[in-house]
């Protein structure tokens, strides 16, 4: 009697989700660089000065204290609808993009610092693609660099006068030397603060590097949204 031969119908394979070969170059040299600075840096790098400018630039300490601001200027200052208008328009839109690429991308923190001291403020925060504070910093330091024009006709005006007496004694009068230096520590800030995230082994170079770069589009963004508006 000739035995049937029974034939199972095999499994498939399961599929493993593998990145294109560039991208895991791209990521491992990205890893590579990261994990050199944080270790040649931080060692000496000051960790209450990188832990401050972390807590400064955060969302939570940044947007009350520019409302409080935006209120508190005069609603005919140019101040306050060219400058801490769109601050406060951009920090919105950086917050709906950068939790949504990290919701989308996913990728986990750098895996060498310790992050025991670092809380997360909502669950994509555990996420390291883009750098939040990078972008949060550029777009700060971008639309002081875009409203410059504005802020010299605020402090020509004497809209602020403890300002403005700063100003005589400091700086000699001259109003565009004020700003320009003014606009000038922004920047400063914002670089400082951009790499004490990959000292502090927060975040990877391209996290910070597109984060920065995503900071200055949200900020021509926001300042073309607003004059279109005006014009409309």
């Amino acid at each position: 009697m000739a035995k049937k031969k029974t034939t199972m119908a095999k499994k498939p394979p399961k599929s493993t989700t593998t990145s294109p070969p560039l991208l895991r170059r791209i990521l491992t040299l990205d890893d590579t660089i990261s994990r050199y600075i944080h270790t040649i840096t931080s060692p000496h790098a000051p960790k209450s000065l990188l832990r401050f400018l972390e807590h400064l630039a955060d969302f939570r300490l940044f947007f009350p204290v520019t409302l409080s601001l935006f209120f508190a200027t005069p609603s005919h200052s140019p101040l306050r609808s060219h400058l801490f208008l769109p601050l406060l328009l951009c920090s919105f839109l950086d917050l709906i993009f950068t939790g949504f690429l990290k919701f989308l991308i996913r990728r986990s923190r750098p895996s060498y610092a310790i992050h025991g001291d670092y809380n997360a403020v909502v669950p994509v925060d555990k996420f390291s693609f883009p750098s939040g504070h990078s972008s949060r910093v550029c777009f700060i330091a971008s639309i002081f660099s875009f409203s410059k024009a504005r802020i010299v006709e605020a402090v020509a005006d004497r809209i602020h006068p403890r300002l403005d007496l700063l100003v005589h004694n400091w700086i000699g009068g001259d109003e565009v030397l004020a700003v320009n230096l003014l606009v000038a520590a922004v920047w400063f800030w914002a670089l400082t603060t951009v790499i004490s995230r990959v000292v502090l082994g927060r975040h990877y170079v391209l996290d910070v590097s597109f984060g920065a770069c995503l900071g200055f589009l949200e900020a021509l963004f926001t300042l073309h949204f607003l004059n279109f508006s005006v014009l409309i």
